[in-house]
């Protein structure tokens, strides 16, 4: 099946069931006109199968993806939206062997006729995730920063677990959390209070890689950018790091300088990162894009070294400014964290030939609007001691590890 039919399937998918719940809402749902319907739903799944055991549909913002990739709004895909908004639903995904009646439980919750418990109790053939809950499995929007949960933080953790342990992204997930990020952001969070627990945990590349997610997505909506762009930008940040479950924890958490051989193995992880997301389905191409260029530098003496004349992403660059800020931010086993104004400071020496300094600018100003305040950093004698007292430290002087 091509991935032109495989689209058309999952609209026709998506139509019968819209189709049914117009029937049910109309009749109820074990009228046999809805069956009919069911009927036809099984056997497009049934098409669909040689493929994909599986078919999850998420909602992100006004959007209905499918493998983290927008659906065209049809009529169809726009009435499954009011119902999935209207019940505050995040996720359906349907599994191999789902039943009629199970079918019928899910029209009820469309409905709101029943509850997400009672389906779950059903069936686990269909799942159904409320933008409003999380759990180890599946990881939910939450409403701002500050209210994150114990949960909600061990359910993002466990995302990463899975790729280091399985290899395997569950990119609808990871989806959905940058969709939570981007709401509590319009909710006027300040991306601090995000920053500060979730970096107490002790996995750092964990850590990490959600703060340099959150922060992309405050460039990003500093500088106007929304939708599904703003989404990607998300995804980039957080998924930037990834070829770092390539890299012995050994070498990440090594106190002082790398040898010559350290510092080999772990220059590979950008390459590493961008082989693995390209065999992932449904990441955005500004995703394999950061995980590639993040360490190439503004000036592009960086690595991996790229051929004459090559041209880096804007996403790429919004991510080096993310991942340094965050690394100097950040307390790790071989250098102490930063405050805002020393951090900031040597970012600003730092445009212009690591950084953007465009972005740089904008980055900072986002972050001091936020509540930071941008000190002068003296004069230029204790700027360059500074800059002494950094060796070995973060992208700044070359030190990989930071991120």
């Amino acid at each position: 099946m091509s991935q032109v039919t495989k689209i058309e399937t999952i609209h026709e998918i998506i139509r019968n069931l819209t189709s049914a719940l117009s029937t049910a809402a109309l009749y109820s749902p074990d009228h046999p006109r809805v069956m009919e319907h069911f009927a036809r739903l099984t056997d497009s799944f049934r098409s669909l199968q040689q493929i994909a055991p599986e078919l999850l549909l998420a909602r992100v913002d006004n959007e209905l993806l499918y493998q983290g990739k927008p659906l065209t709004k049809t009529v169809n895909v726009e009435r499954l939206l009011r119902y999935y908004i209207k019940q505050k639903i995040g996720y359906i995904g349907f599994s191999k062997g789902f039943t009629s009646v199970e079918l019928q439980q899910l029209i009820k919750l469309l409905l709101g006729k029943a509850s997400i418990d009672s389906l779950k109790q059903m069936t686990s053939n269909i799942q159904v995730g409320s933008v409003e809950a999380s759990s180890d499995e599946h990881v939910m929007p939450i409403a701002s920063f500050e209210k994150m949960t114990d949960e909600q933080k061990q359910g993002i953790q466990n995302q990463f677990d899975k790729v280091a342990d399985q290899q395997n992204l569950d990119v609808e997930q990871i989806s959905s959390v940058i969709a939570g990020f981007i709401e509590a952001f319009r909710q006027n969070a300040n991306p601090f209070l995000a920053l500060v627990p979730i970096r107490m945990q002790d996995d750092y590349t964990f850590a990490h890689s959600v703060d340099v997610g959150i922060l992309n997505i405050a460039q990003g909506m500093a500088l106007g950018i929304d939708g599904q762009m703003l989404h990607d930008i998300g995804m980039a940040g957080l998924l930037h790091d990834v070829g770092k479950i390539f890299v012995d924890r050994e070498i990440l958490n090594k106190p002082g300088k790398l040898d010559d051989e350290e510092f080999a193995k772990i220059k590979q992880h950008p390459s590493r990162g961008a082989q693995y997301l390209m065999n992932q389905e449904g990441i955005p191409r500004l995703a394999l894009f950061s995980a590639y260029e993040h360490h190439m530098r503004y000036d592009l003496k960086g690595y991996p070294q790229p051929p004459e004349g090559w041209k880096l992403n804007i996403c790429s660059q919004m991510t080096m400014i993310s991942d340094t800020f965050d690394a100097l931010r950040t307390r790790r086993t071989y250098d102490d964290s930063w405050n805002f104004s020393r951090a900031s400071g040597l970012m600003l020496q730092l445009a212009g030939e690591q950084l953007n300094p465009d972005l740089t600018i904008n980055f900072l100003r986002t972050l001091a609007n936020m509540g930071e305040d941008i000190e002068s950093f003296g004069d230029s004698r204790e700027q360059e001691e500074i800059k002494l007292e950094i060796i070995g430290c973060s992208c700044a002087l070359e030190n990989p590890r930071c991120g």
